[in-house]
């Protein structure tokens, strides 16, 4: 699943803000506030000051979407949020990226579903609804214009990783995933554990998220779910974030 770096406008390079350039800096490609095909945007100086929440709808967010910017549904993250903002930013431009390169092939029903089908668990863990909703978009495929399913599709994946997961949300990812490994009693329970630690805030979700991982074939395993984005990235993010609040990340 790998896919080229993102393309994440700003309006001058963000070299004040350490947590931009020196955790996020190295997986993106910076361009002009002028470019059009990207896979977010950063909204520094006149757009808001470090840390105002230009565009939050209150959901805790990333800063909110880049409405003014021509598009509502593309990642847009004021500079000087913190890491678990900058962490779901992150997510959603790795995943607009992928989103973009796919829409960019060869426009087969196949293809689109196969995106789909990675996705899947990535989609449930921020938005159940627009789970349900992208797999009857796509159940279209193949009867409805490519042009028009592509479309329709994008606006709902893109709206769902908008949302941020929640706890429960992940818990119940991390179950239904569980659910389709087989396996054996003693791996098992080590796996409820995991994921009982993780729902009551004494470890982090990259815990039983890892140890699903690990243990996973075939459809399970190949979910962006699993790696929203390079593993570098995630360390990075992960050192940001204070021990006492290691719990529900």
């Amino acid at each position: 699943m790998a896919v080229e770096r993102p393309r994440v406008a700003v309006d001058r390079p963000p070299a004040d803000d350490r947590v931009l350039t020196g955790v996020l800096g190295p997986y993106v490609e910076w361009v002009g506030a002028e470019e059009t095909d990207v896979d977010g945007r950063v909204a520094v100086g006149a757009m808001g000051g470090a840390g105002d929440a230009v565009g939050d709808g209150g959901d805790g967010g990333d800063g909110g979407d880049a409405g003014d910017a021509g598009d509502a549904a593309l990642p847009l993250i004021v500079a000087g949020k913190d890491a678990r903002a900058l962490a779901h930013f992150a997510e959603r431009v790795f995943a607009h990226a992928r989103l973009r390169a796919a829409l960019a092939g060869s426009g087969r029903a196949r293809d689109l579903i196969g995106f789909h089908t990675r996705h899947k668990m990535q989609v449930l863990a921020h938005d159940p609804a627009r789970y349900r909703l992208a797999g009857r978009v796509v159940a279209q495929a193949g009867v409805r214009p490519p042009a028009a399913v592509a479309a329709e599709y994008a606006e709902v994946f893109r709206r769902a990783l908008a949302t941020p997961a929640t706890v429960g949300k992940n818990v119940n990812v991390l179950q239904h995933c569980l659910g389709m490994l087989g396996l054996d009693p003693a791996r098992r329970d080590e796996a409820l554990a995991a994921i009982d630690a993780y729902q009551a805030g004494r470890a982090p979700l990259r815990l039983p998220a890892a140890l699903l991982h690990r243990q996973a074939t075939g459809y399970v395993r190949d979910q962006t779910y699993f790696v929203p984005y390079p593993d570098g990235l995630r360390d990075a993010l992960d050192s940001l974030v204070p021990d006492e609040h290691r719990g529900h990340q």
